[in-house]
């Protein structure tokens, strides 16, 4: 039974190396003068850093000290939801691993939040005591966002964007785990949200900062991107009400993160232990082998995020649920191919249904993932076990047993996808055969708009071949220059994403040939099912 901090700092980071262990002690040195140290706990979230900035930390963390890493740098926000999620604090603070704000802020921020029984305290560059050296262009470009924001939401904050900030438990369980964005705008849409759902008591304080140019600097693309993400939270607050939706769906299992936690067998790669950020780990050799209460099997080459299972496990205080599933990331020193492979896979116009098993995606129930990464309970394991079922067929056989499972994007496991093209192509084939042959059983009710929606620009391309091969020239060729231009822009999206202009170039011909392996092999599954 694990008694509460009252106080969980979460320090995000990327790529610090030199100077991340020095400014962690120096955060926790901070804080502990103000609060008993048996009162704090430290989690550091490494976000995908390409140093050695998870080695020196996974060394250098003591008594109070957690540390979450994963492989695949996916931004700030998801740093924080991660940590936030697997925060035991009372209250939640945020802070910035470079010093550029003064982290000795962090009492004052708990205290006040404390006494006047607060949702927030927030640091804001615009109260009056605020002590603040930054460029010009940064205070005009905040000074504008600001006014906009304030327009949309209705929030009465002055400043969203500081990374400096104290929330309480009921924000981390009602919130947090609705939120979205992983990049430029998590600020804006933590608070958006919980304002939409009635957390407003809001506290702006002073700050002192003083900004060194250590952190990221104010970039054209970076604004861009800020603004897409606020216009996207407004869509999706005040038009579709997406987080409304998804309050509801994870009620149960946000509401607990169990205070007796249960014992996780661990089968696969024993050295996984190390990273991850879970107290009560055994190593078993198989599944009929393991003593514990839930079972967690890592896949051949498959890197856990620190947080794999702590994640997990508050879905499992609902008895319905059988197993958890996380996407499957491709570490950035994968090898091209793997990662031009990637590239076709977390598109929308190549991943189709199967794009959330690549990419984070939304939290939902799912009947037909494959479950080589998984983590379930025992009973429902040993029970395949003896079915003779597969790893391909666990989450269809426990979905035909009224068994759910629940596909989680707040943790990930890292591993390089089938490279191209040959096995990449294969996948792909025996994927879309397996779901015509369900098209068939449920005579269509089981194909996803998502996969329909990736293969519209290949109907279009051939409506444009047929109409050019029956001479309606002008009409054919705009049909196939528009699903030119759609592969050309997704493949550019993609070389960005991973910064590879190679990857862009092999991801072009594999688009291509992965909608005609989809097509075959949906063809050959719902006329010939298995």
């Amino acid at each position: 039974m694990q008694a509460r901090p009252l106080l969980t700092v979460i320090v995000p980071v990327y790529n610090r190396g030199d100077e991340i262990v020095g400014n962690v002690e120096e955060i926790r040195r901070l804080v502990v003068a103000r609060v008993p140290a048996e009162d704090v706990e430290l989690i550091v979230v490494s976000d995908g850093s390409l140093d050695d900035t998870a080695e020196r930390l996974l060394a250098a963390r003591g008594p109070g000290t957690r540390v979450i890493h994963y492989d695949r740098n996916l931004g700030k926000g998801y740093a924080v939801k991660v940590g936030a999620l697997a925060a035991h604090g009372e209250w939640v603070a945020l802070v910035d691993a470079d010093l550029d704000l003064d982290p000795s802020s962090i009492p004052e921020f708990l205290e006040v939040a404390q006494r006047d029984q607060l949702d927030f305290a927030i640091g804001s560059k615009r109260h009056p005591g605020s002590i603040v050296h930054y460029p010009r262009s940064r205070r005009i470009a905040s000074w504008w966002y600001q006014q906009l924001n304030r327009l949309l939401f209705r929030l009465d904050v002055h400043d969203t964007q500081v990374g400096l900030k104290v929330f309480s438990r009921r924000i981390v369980d009602d919130v947090v785990p609705l939120l979205l964005v992983k990049r430029f705008a998590f600020d804006l849409e933590l608070l958006a949200v919980a304002g939409a759902l009635g957390y407003t008591r809001v506290r702006e304080l002073p700050v002192r900062l003083e900004y060194r140019f250590s952190g990221s600097q104010l970039r054209s693309r970076a604004v861009a991107r800020a603004l897409v993400d606020t216009a996207a939270i407004f869509y999706r607050l005040r038009v579709l009400h997406t987080y409304q939706r998804k309050r509801q769906l994870l009620r149960t299992a946000s509401a607990v993160l169990p205070d007796l936690q249960p014992v996780v067998s661990l089968v696969g790669a024993r050295e996984a232990a190390t990273l991850l950020d879970y107290p009560r780990l055994e190593p078993a050799e198989s599944a009929p082998a393991a003593q514990g209460e839930l079972v967690a099997i890592l896949a051949d080459r498959a890197r856990p995020a620190g947080n794999w299972v702590t994640a997990a496990v508050p879905y499992f205080a609902d008895d319905s649920v059988a197993a958890v599933v996380v996407p499957t990331l491709t570490p950035p020193r994968a090898l091209l191919r793997e990662r031009a492979a990637a590239a076709v896979l977390e598109s929308r116009l190549g991943g189709g249904s199967r794009r959330s098993r690549y990419f984070p995606g939304n939290v939902r129930i799912v009947s037909d993932q494959p479950a080589d990464t998984v983590i379930a309970r025992r009973a429902d394991v040993l029970d395949a076990d003896n079915a003779g079922v597969g790893d391909d067929e666990l989450v269809a056989w426990l979905a035909a047993r009224g068994r759910r499972t629940v596909y989680t994007p707040d943790a990930s496991v890292a591993a390089a996808p089938p490279a191209l093209m040959r096995p990449h192509l294969a996948a792909t084939y025996a994927h879309a055969r397996l779901r015509g042959t369900a098209a068939r059983r449920t005579t269509g009710s089981s194909v996803s708009a998502a996969t329909a929606l990736s293969l519209a620009p290949a109907a279009v391309a051939v409506c444009g071949i047929v109409l050019l091969a029956a001479g309606f020239f002008t009409v054919g060729v705009a049909l196939v220059a528009a699903y030119a231009a759609a592969v050309l822009v997704t493949t550019s999206l993609a070389a960005l994403r991973f910064r590879s202009l190679l990857v862009g170039l092999l991801a072009v011909p594999a688009f291509v040939a992965t909608h005609a392996a989809y097509v075959a092999g949906f063809l050959r599954g719902f006329v010939r099912p298995r």
